[in-house]
C-alpha cells in the first residue's frame, strides 16, 4: 500500500490516520517534505505510530531527495502516525481540569486558574497559580505549538507539583509561588501550526520590539501581551520556557549570556541550575546546544532574554528533541511523552537547589563564581558548541 501526499508542509509537522492497513506493507510518502522550513530536521528522525493514541513507537523513516518515506507493516486495522506524539486541545483541557481538582490533605485546592486574555481565535490563555511562597517562579510551554513534548513536560511537572504526598512539592509550594502556562499558543495547536499563532506570528519573537516592529501587541500577539502584563504585576525570580528542537538529539538549557544586564550573579545562578538539572535527570547534558551569544548581543524579542533583562533574574529556555536523547537512548520510542513527563518532574529538584539563592546577596557563600571560581567553558560569551552527535538508526523490537 502506498500513500502519497502533496499537502503543504510549511514547517515540520504531520499527524494522520491510515485505515484498513493491518498486515500490509505500507509506504507513506510526503513528497514535498524538502520544501519545509527546516528540512535538516528530517535527518535521523523516525515517525511515531500508535494503535491506541496512548503508546507511540518509532517506525522506520527515511528522508532522501526531498521525500519523507515512512515504511512499516501495521499490526492493526487502523494506525495513527505523527512527527511526535500529539498533545491535543482535549488533552490540554483535561490537564487544566485535573490541576483545578488537586487538593492537599486538608481538602484545600492547590491551584487557582486565571484567564489572562483571549487569543486571536477567541481561545483562553490559561494561567495556573500554585503555592504561596515569596519567590515568584514562572514556567511556560508551547509558544511553538507543534512542540508537543513541551506540554507533555508540563503534564509531568504539574503532576508532581500538585501531588499532596510529594514532600518536595509540598515544601516548594510553601517557599514559592508558581505561575504556570501549559499552552501559550492554543490557536496554533488547533490549527496544526508548528511555530506560529493564528496570524502567523512566532510568539518567541514577540517579547520586545525589533526595529519598526512593535511587539507584543493585542493585534498580533495577545498571548504574549497579556502574559507580559501579568509578569509585570507579579515580578519574576525564575523563568523557564519549555520547547522542542527539530534537529538536535539532546536535552539542554539555553542561557542568556548576551543580555545587557548579564553579571557574575546570573552566571552563577545559571551554572547552579544547569548542574542541578544534570544531577536530576541523566538524559540531560551540557555539551551540546545553541552556543552562547556574544556580550550584549542578545535578541530581546526572544522570551527568555527579555525576562532575564527585564527582571534581572535567572531565565532560560529548555529544549527537548523530536528524535532521541543521544546521551541515554531508547531504541523503541526514542524521546517520548513519558520521558518528557519524567523530565518535567525532575525540574522540581533543580528548583530546590537554586531557590534559596535566587535573590540572595551576591557573592554567594558557596565557593562558586564570584568567589574565585572560573566560569566553565559553556558559560563564556560567544562559546560555540562542538558538532552535535547523532543517534544511530533506531533498532525496532520484533
Amino acid at each position: 500500500m502506498h500513500c502519497i501526499t502533496n499537502a503543504p508542509i510549511v514547517f515540520l509537522r504531520y499527524y494522520f490516520k491510515a485505515a484498513n492497513v493491518e498486515g500490509a506493507k505500507c509506504s507513506f510518502k510526503i513528497t514535498n517534505a524538502g520544501d519545509c522550513s527546516y528540512p535538516n530536521g528530517w535527518y535521523g528522525n523516525w515517525a511515531v505510530a500508535s494503535y491506541d493514541r496512548i503508546s507511540w513507537n518509532r517506525v522506520p523513516t527515511n528522508y532522501n531527495d526531498g521525500v519523507l518515506d515512512i515504511q512499516f507493516v501495521p499490526k492493526a486495522p487502523v494506525v495513527w502516525i505523527a512527527y511526535f506524539a500529539p498533545f491535543t486541545y482535549e488533552q490540554h483541557q483535561a490537564l487544566i481540569a485535573r490541576s483545578m481538582l488537586a487538593k492537599d490533605f486538608k481538602g484545600q485546592k492547590l491551584a487557582k486558574l486565571e484567564v489572562l486574555g483571549s487569543t486571536l481565535d477567541g481561545r483562553d490563555v490559561e494561567l495556573l497559580t500554585i503555592g504561596s511562597g515569596e519567590r515568584k517562579l514562572w514556567f511556560i510551554a508551547r509558544q511553538h505549538p507543534g512542540e508537543t513534548m513541551a506540554e507533555w513536560w508540563m503534564q509531568g511537572f504539574l503532576a508532581r507539583l500538585l501531588d499532596p504526598a510529594d514532600s518536595l512539592a509540598t515544601k516548594l509550594r510553601s517557599q514559592a509561588t508558581f505561575y504556570v502556562i501549559p499552552n501559550m499558543n492554543p490557536d496554533g495547536s488547533i490549527r496544526g501550526h508548528l511555530r506560529t499563532n493564528a496570524c502567523g506570528a512566532n510568539l518567541n519573537r514577540e517579547w520586545g520590539p525589533t526595529g519598526e516592529h512593535l511587539a507584543p501587541s493585542m493585534e498580533r500577539s495577545p498571548e504574549v501581551f497579556n502574559t507580559l502584563r501579568k509578569l509585570d504585576s507579579t515580578g519574576c525570580d525564575l523563568f523557564v520556557d519549555v520547547h522542542g528542537d527539530e534537529e538536535l538529539p539532546h536535552i539542554f538549557l539555553a542561557g542568556e549570556m548576551g543580555v545587557p544586564n548579564w553579571s557574575d550573579r546570573l552566571a552563577e545562578l545559571y551554572r547552579l541550575f544547569v548542574e542541578a538539572q544534570l544531577r536530576a535527570d541523566p538524559s540531560f547534558q551540557l555539551d551540546h546546544g545553541y552556543g552562547n551569544d556574544k556580550e550584549n548581543d542578545a535578541n530581546l524579542a526572544i522570551c527568555a532574554a527579555q525576562i532575564a533583562n527585564r527582571f534581572d533574574c535567572l531565565s532560560t529556555t529548555l529544549e527537548m528533541p523530536y528524535k532521541d536523547a543521544f546521551e541515554l537512548q531508547e531504541p523503541v520510542q526514542g524521546w517520548s511523552p513519558i520521558r518528557s513527563e519524567k523530565l518535567g518532574m525532575s525540574m522540581l529538584e533543580a528548583v530546590r537547589d537554586v531557590l534559596p539563592l535566587l535573590r540572595a546577596k551576591f557573592p554567594f557563600n558557596n565557593g562558586g563564581i564570584g568567589n574565585g571560581m572560573k566560569a566553565p567553558h559553556w558559560l563564556i560569551h560567544g562559546y560555540e558548541n562542538p558538532p552535535s552527535e547523532q543517534c544511530p538508526n533506531f533498532i525496532m523490537k520484533k
